[in-house]
């Protein structure tokens, strides 16, 4: 029987080991390229805060490991901060002193003094960095157990909801929706889910015969798998398994294949969630950020440390769970660092592609207005963020007790 503290212990440690490997990633991604074009770097730091390890390398880069593991960065050498805006005064001591004596220590190796599609490709590198993490451990987990599918069969239609009134019967198999092969109940509830108050063409299996089903969910109050209040789009159907089977997968690039597919599925689902908000269709509540995180990363790891198994099993299955979250966070990262704030990778590369078309850099006064700004709406997404995550937090506490 383990104990709460065990429990507790299990679940800070899968929070922590995920979010730094994913925060380590990223940063490798930017450090990688930067490294590639002959670019000095100072520090790369996972974690924020005074460091508990640190060592320097022969390259005379600091590596650290900080008090706080809810993010990390590089630090180029000219940066003014974690944000990798520039330090003005430094750079223009660094330029004169080179002007005054050109022999002397070279700018070349300095960031901000690069070409702007360097400065750009190595910003653009830690968001993919993600993304191929994500394409990478998908492969594994293919690779790994193959690749599961079942057909969702219709097993229930609850009277007087949409299913209903579109037609559906029980052991009508759903095929497709909206011409989307569905291989899996999940991928049909996402699907459904993610489109309340919109018409969707369902194509089904019927005695034989694909008959054509439309439906439009009704935006419904319900609780997801760790038990958390979430506002979804539901037809009013219960799902069961159809055809099942496991398709093995026989190499490498049959892997590497799911792993894009899957991690282009998720994007693809991310992009039509945030469109809703953006049309007044959805109100972001399931939008979260690192308290949702560890909630879920968390309760993932407690319930398999819980279940009634053989150590070794139970092991296999932290492995895998932990890897398909890493996978799912590391897109959700990766999608969040494009956002076009200044304090990020997307704003970032807004300014270079201000710079690419003007021919100059924006000015510092402008560059520093807009860092500024990025925070205080960084700063603010934040919190509405946590409010979002408190109150699921509550909701899951409320359905324990």
């Amino acid at each position: 029987m383990l104990t709460g503290v065990t429990l507790t212990l299990i679940a800070v440690f899968s929070f922590v080991l995920v979010l730094s490997f994913l925060v380590f990633f990223h940063e490798l991604g930017h450090y990688s390229v930067a490294r590639f074009f002959g670019i000095a770097v100072d520090r790369f730091s996972i974690g924020f805060g005074k460091p508990i390890w640190r060592r320097t390398s022969k390259a005379g880069v600091e590596w650290v490991v900080a008090r706080i593991p809810l993010g990390g960065y590089v630090k180029f050498s000219g940066d003014a901060g974690a944000a990798s805006n520039p330090d003005t005064q430094k750079l223009e001591e660094l330029k004169a002193e080179y002007e005054a004596k050109p022999d002397g220590p070279a700018i070349d190796d300095i960031f901000h003094f690069r070409p702007v599609w360097q400065r750009a490709l190595v910003v653009l590198a830690g968001p993919l960095a993600n993304f191929i993490l994500a394409i990478f451990l998908f492969a594994v987990i293919a690779w790994s157990v193959g690749i599961q599918f079942a057909t969702p069969q219709v097993s229930e239609v609850r009277p007087d909801t949409p299913a209903a009134a579109a037609g559906f019967e029980v052991g009508d198999n759903i095929l497709s929706l909206d011409g989307k092969a569905m291989t899996s109940i999940s991928a049909a509830s996402q699907y459904i889910r993610l489109r309340s108050d919109s018409k969707i063409e369902a194509i089904v299996e019927r005695d034989g015969q694909e008959i054509t089903l439309y439906v439009t969910p009704e935006r419904t109050e319900i609780r997801d798998e760790i038990g958390g209040l979430s506002k979804v789009g539901l037809v009013g159907v219960g799902l069961t398994q159809g055809k099942t089977g496991v398709d093995s997968v026989e190499g490498p690039i049959e892997a590497l294949a799911y792993g894009f597919s899957q991690t282009g599925e998720i994007l693809g689902s991310t992009g039509v969630y945030l469109a809703r908000i953006f049309k007044g269709k959805e109100d972001g509540k399931q939008l979260g950020s690192v308290v949702k995180i560890a909630t879920v990363t968390g309760k993932v790891a407690v319930d398999t440390a819980k279940a009634d198994v053989a150590l070794s099993v139970k092991l296999k299955a932290w492995a895998l769970r932990m890897a398909f979250l890493a996978a799912s966070i590391s897109i959700a990262l990766g999608f969040a660092n494009l956002m076009p704030l200044p304090v990020l990778d997307g704003g970032h590369l807004v300014y270079y592609g201000y710079e690419a078309v003007v021919g100059r850099p924006l000015s510092q006064e402008k560059q520093e207005f807009g860092f500024k700004i990025g925070f205080a709406v960084l700063l603010t997404l934040f919190v509405v963020l946590t409010i979002n995550d408190v109150g699921y937090v509550g909701s899951i506490i409320a359905s324990a007790g």
